[in-house]
């Protein structure tokens, strides 16, 4: 069984965000073809290793006390997350890390690269290895967009391009989110498209084939009036869409209540939500099923961000009625009206207003969207084409 060494600064659990979800259902999924082993930085005090499945293991080595430093003066210097900036500069000079990657990469056969923020670490031990980057976003775009505009936005921007083109000049293949993004790429940096193989993020549709069954045959409302939700991070472009829904969705529609879910409540829940707005904060997957239940629209109306979108397929496999912009939209091949309905956000409180009233339009979405979920966003499924792709390189340089 070939080996794989997969680098990243984040460990995987806990699983709270899209792309860590991802990045444990694509590799439990990859490790049935190859041995995986997953490195990142941690906050524990000693390295630990994590056997996750079968042929799948994370090694978690500690971030150094110069680096959590670096993160508490970054943050007062950038605002917002700047972990990802942090190991981009300085994850190199971590001397455990080195002593964990140098030997991982003699021994494997592929390295992928799960972000291009650790690729200065990897990049002085590679040889012969195959070299994937797997492309979470097109990251200097993202970062472009959502970062304040401060002395140090140039420095950071800068080195992330460089970074980002060397890591794509130089691997044998990218896996991109999306047609979007391979575009992107291919427009900022100049890269063949026949390096880029699409693998979009996925579901696991299994696990809400009975939500989707209890929301078909639900007989009565749980609470008195329409519910509206949303689910995210505290990802940048979901603070600025769950704001939308605030101040330009919830007040507009005061006979329907919205409930904003997941770790982007912590960054809103000190401003004014309106009487028709709550927060729910971490909920768990057992609590995130009965809410999809109960919800009678799923709403995504982001104005900014790269990659696609989980919390979309979530909703859709759930069987949920689904209102986004294009943006929140983006990379998953969804017909307007057939499998969602795609609108500009200044539009939302009207679209959602038409459609409360709409049951027949609502089991048809609800129908369509489950199906386009089912056909074409399964993990399994888009894992095996990532496998397909990997033992194509691995066969050419056999």
């Amino acid at each position: 069984m070939k080996k794989i060494l997969v680098v990243n600064d984040f460990p995987i659990f806990p699983i709270v965000h899209g792309g860590k979800v991802r990045i444990f259902n694509i590799y439990k999924n990859i490790s049935s073809k190859f041995q995986i082993t997953y490195v990142c930085l941690g906050n524990s005090q000693i390295i630990e290793e994590k056997q996750i499945s079968e042929n799948f293991r994370e090694i978690s080595v500690p971030k150094t006390f110069f680096y959590k430093k670096i993160i508490l003066i970054a943050k007062k210097l950038m605002g917002g997350s700047v972990d990802d900036f942090v190991a981009l500069f300085f994850a190199s000079y971590n001397a455990q890390l080195k002593k964990i990657i140098k030997p991982q990469i003699q021994e494997c056969d592929v390295v992928i690269l799960c972000h291009p923020y650790m690729y200065p670490s990897v990049k002085p031990y590679l040889q012969k290895q195959i070299v994937i980057y797997e492309a979470l976003n097109v990251e200097f775009g993202l970062k472009d967009s959502i970062l304040p505009d401060t002395l140090l936005k140039k420095i950071v921007l800068d080195r992330l391009k460089q970074t980002e083109q060397d890591l794509l000049q130089r691997c044998d293949l990218c896996f991109s989110m999306c047609d979007e993004d391979k575009q992107k790429f291919t427009q900022i940096y100049g890269v063949e498209s026949s390096k880029i193989s699409i693998a979009p993020n996925g579901v696991d549709e299994d696990f809400y084939a009975n939500v989707y069954a209890e929301r078909t045959f639900k007989k009565e409302r749980i609470i008195p009036v329409p519910l509206i939700i949303f689910l995210a991070s505290g990802h940048p472009p979901n603070v600025e869409a769950a704001q939308q829904i605030i101040k330009n969705i919830a007040p507009k529609l005061p006979n329907a209540y919205f409930l904003i879910a997941g770790s982007v409540c912590w960054m809103i829940h000190n401003g004014t939500l309106g009487k028709n707005v709550g927060l729910a904060y971490f909920i768990t997957d057992e609590e995130k099923g009965e809410l999809f239940r109960l919800a009678d629209i799923a709403i995504n109306p982001m104005m900014s961000g790269s990659g696609t979108n989980l919390k979309m397929l979530d909703y859709m496999a759930a069987g949920l009625p689904v209102v986004s912009t294009g943006i929140g939209a983006r990379g998953i091949s969804i017909q307007n009206r057939v499998h969602a309905v795609i609108c500009d956000v200044e539009t939302f409180p009207e679209e959602i207003s038409h459609l409360i009233n709409k049951k027949d339009v609502l089991a048809v979405l609800s129908r369509n969207g489950r199906q386009l979920v089912k056909d074409h966003y399964c993990w399994k499924n888009i894992a095996n084409s990532m496998i397909e792709e990997i033992e194509k390189r691995t066969g050419e340089k056999k």
